[in-house]
């Protein structure tokens, strides 16, 4: 803010000119003569009707108004180093009496508000006497409200965008001006004297926007309000700090914009599977640096925080996911997310415990276990019910020899044995049928006369596998016997026949009738008693080759854990409809789950 002193010297002389007559020099006696010598003297206060275009502060409109108020002479005055005029220059002639001398910025009265507009203003009384040297001095001091307003560092790193709108709560008419964040050019606001208003609009790069009002009173002309808004550090209970210098004006007001201290986490999103952990959390700081946000993990049996990385972290708004894999089924586990806003302030947020699922795997995979109970052969230990076949209905037509699932030594991948399944037809008294060769986890029920049976599906399992996977080995015959199903996708009768294997993950377990085909349950994802499903299907031969397969499982439902478990192998896919090849044949070894990333629907 510049202060500008115009020196007045008044001069009150004899006026001698040799031009003159006798009677110009006595009225001239009577006269004072006004010399203005007016020079500037500069200094900067700090403290922390609109301005018309083309206004120049330094510009400056003087009067001299005699004891009545009426303007006697005025003229405008420009500053550089010093002040140049053309009206006033040389000595002025003024009859004797009580002058006052006004000057202010020309061209505006300084009743507005305006950019980088100071509006200067003084006035002096002086007295003109006859044969007197008078000198007057006229100080011009900015007569309005300086306002600045800056950022601290800690602002553009936690919001998007913020601006600050000043006004004049008491005079609607002054024009409000706006400061804001990413403004490039440093510039000031002047305002009238009296009560202002900074109201802060900002909001952080989640999107979430905060007003904060800050209201200053008792203002004074050539006060300079320098406000600094900064991002509260954590635990600080200040929302204003103050300097005041009182012999130059300066007032600098840093205004805390508080954050609640801290992040939160929603516990309710954990969803933990056998070997990774779908992880979330929430800010609830008001505003933040989300390049501050890291996620903190460990066994729950350890001490020792491991950190993922600020960039590993999936972000929307203010909810953070991530993924943590590589984890030991049916061990525990605790996270936590932190906060660092880059000034060695950090939030830490509540620990969350929680354990993996249990991986279990398929019982007797490598179908080494068997034991024979009344001639049919099942694939299990003696006393446990986990695999069962169609051999308690061929079998019970035909005795031991019409077990179409049974225990192969000869053939197998790995261990002792596999599982061989043949179809064949049974041409016995009580019945002449094709029989498909199966294998299933469940129970056999019944019979339906000679049509076919109910079956049980599914064993108790609660794990959450991502694929079946294990070794196969077919052997395609012709479809020899049957008839073409409709509607299913069954190939042509004198063509290769197909195995098939399919699992299921079920909420309950299935009553299944096959002779009546409304009772099975739609593989889609329809039906909500399938958690999840995944089957594989081949007509071409495998040349008595052992191959890997792997069926991934596509989760319809991955909030609901199971309660079932189905495991479906046929060597021929379209038994349950008695049409097949009776030289068909599946061997299957080595039947275990991965526990990995599931396929979602």
């Amino acid at each position: 803010m510049k202060k500008i002193y115009f020196f007045l010297s008044l001069v009150c002389v004899a006026f001698l000119a040799a031009s003159c007559s006798s009677d110009s020099m006595d009225a001239a006696k009577e006269q004072g003569y006004l010399k203005l010598d007016l020079t500037t003297y500069v200094s900067t206060h700090t403290r922390a009707t609109d301005v018309p275009n083309g206004y120049d502060a330094k510009k400056l409109h003087v009067s001299i108004l005699d004891a009545t108020e009426n303007t006697v002479m005025e003229s405008d005055w420009t500053a550089d180093d010093g002040f140049t005029n053309t009206d006033l220059q040389g000595t002025i002639m003024l009859t004797p009496g009580t002058y006052t001398v006004e000057a202010h910025s020309a061209n505006w009265d300084g009743s507005g508000s305006g950019w980088n507009a100071p509006f200067y203003a003084g006035s002096t009384n002086v007295t003109v006497e006859a044969g007197k040297l008078k000198t007057a001095k006229v100080t011009c001091t900015q007569d309005n409200v300086k306002v600045t307003v800056r950022w601290d560092e800690s602002f553009p790193k936690n919001f998007s965008e913020a601006s600050v709108t000043v006004s004049m709560p008491a005079n609607r008419d002054i024009t409000n001006r706006t400061f804001y964040m990413d403004e490039t050019t440093a510039r000031s606001a002047y305002f009238p004297v009296g009560d202002l208003r900074f109201m802060l609009t900002a909001t952080s790069k989640s999107g979430k926007t905060k007003s904060l009002p800050t209201e200053f009173k008792d203002v004074k002309a050539r006060d300079h309000f320098i406000v600094t808004y900064k991002l509260a550090e954590a635990g600080t209970d200040k929302s204003v700090d103050v300097y005041v210098d009182e012999s130059t004006q300066t007032y600098e007001f840093t205004i805390n914009v508080n954050r609640k201290p801290g992040v939160s986490l929603e516990a309710k999103k954990i969803d933990a599977w056998a070997k990774f952990a779908d992880l979330s959390g929430a800010i609830t700081a008001d505003s933040y640096d989300a390049s501050g946000v890291t996620l903190q993990w460990k066994q729950a049996s350890t001490t020792e925080w491991i950190t993922v990385a600020n960039n590993n972290l999936v972000h929307k708004g203010d909810d953070y996911t991530y993924r943590l894999t590589n984890l030991q089924p049916s061990t525990g586990y605790t996270y936590r997310f932190a906060y660092s806003d880059g000034n060695g302030n950090e939030s830490l947020s509540n620990e969350v415990n929680f354990t993996t699922d249990i991986a279990t795997d398929v019982y007797n995979g490598g179908f080494e276990n068997w034991y024979v109970n009344k001639k049919v052969w099942y694939a299990n230990e003696e006393g446990t019910s986990y695999w069962d076949s169609s051999n308690p209905g061929s079998a019970g037509a035909l005795g031991e020899s019409g077990n179409v699932t049974t225990r192969d030594t000869n053939f197998k991948h790995s261990g002792e044995s596999s599982a061989k399944l043949a179809s064949m037809y049974v041409n016995a008294v009580i019945v002449t049928k094709f029989a498909a060769a199966s294998l299933y986890t469940g129970k056999f029920g019944k019979l339906v006369g000679t049509s076919g049976a109910k079956l049980n599906w599914g064993v108790p399992f609660t794990a959450r596998p991502s694929a079946l996977k294990g070794y196969m080995s077919y052997s395609p015959g012709i479809i020899n016997h049957g008839t073409q199903p409709s509607g299913v996708g069954a190939p042509a009768s004198g063509t290769n026949d197909y195995c098939q294997i399919y699992c299921a993950l079920l909420t309950e377990q299935l009553a299944v009738d096959n002779t009546n085909m409304s009772t099975f349950p739609a593989w889609d994802g329809s039906d909500s008693r399938i958690i999840a499903y995944g089957s594989l299907s081949q007509n071409t031969s495998d040349n008595g080759i052992w191959k890997e397969f792997n069926i991934p499982l596509k989760y319809y439902n991955v909030t609901e854990k199971p309660k079932y478990l189905l495991i479906v192998c046929s060597s021929s896919k379209y038994g349950d409809y008695f049409y097949g090849s009776d030289t068909s044949v599946l061997h299957l070894d080595d039947f275990e789950f991965e526990y990995g990333t599931p396929t979602v629907q």
